[in-house]
């Protein structure tokens, strides 16, 4: 695997020049094939700067490359990126979950999990944690602790 690609895309990421990223691993998975060592973390790459430049397709393959994954937790990562990115807060959670039963000392898993997984006591105790009133103030109160991004997730 070209090394310099990779990091490449990696700096691309942390600049927030996504389409750069996306260019790097396109590239980067031209080289390698899918029996290789690091085929799922390229492709999880690969997928969420699909997905940061609004192309739905990226979010597909990082789930294809999460599902197959056994051993590193940075495609958990991205998937989880890439599902927080589409608004999908619980599986973004299920993923930050799989990732650290997975890789447990992946420590910018183990900040996700505090990040996203914050359930707090219900606003109105005497309703249920489902009641529209306690769902509805819940999220105003959890937007107004300031904004969770990609980049946020990610480094």
């Amino acid at each position: 695997m070209n090394t310099e690609l990779f990091d490449k895309g990696r700096d691309a990421f942390r600049a927030k020049d996504y389409k750069a990223a996306e260019r790097a691993f396109k590239e980067l998975m031209k080289s390698i094939d899918e029996h290789h060592v690091f085929y799922n973390r390229v492709a999880s790459h690969l997928g969420l700067a699909q997905v940061l430049i609004s192309d739905r397709n990226g979010l597909l393959l990082c789930r294809d490359a999460a599902s197959s994954e056994t051993v590193e937790g940075d495609v958990f990562l991205n998937l989880a990126c890439a599902e927080w990115h589409t608004e999908n807060r619980k599986r973004a959670i299920d993923a930050v979950i799989r990732g650290s039963n997975i890789d447990a000392s992946h420590d910018q898993l183990a900040r996700a999990c505090i990040l996203l997984d914050s359930r707090r006591r219900n606003v109105f105790p005497f309703l249920s944690r489902q009641h529209f009133l306690n769902r509805t103030v819940g999220r105003m109160m959890r937007r107004a602790q300031g904004e969770i991004t990609v980049h946020s997730l990610l480094y």
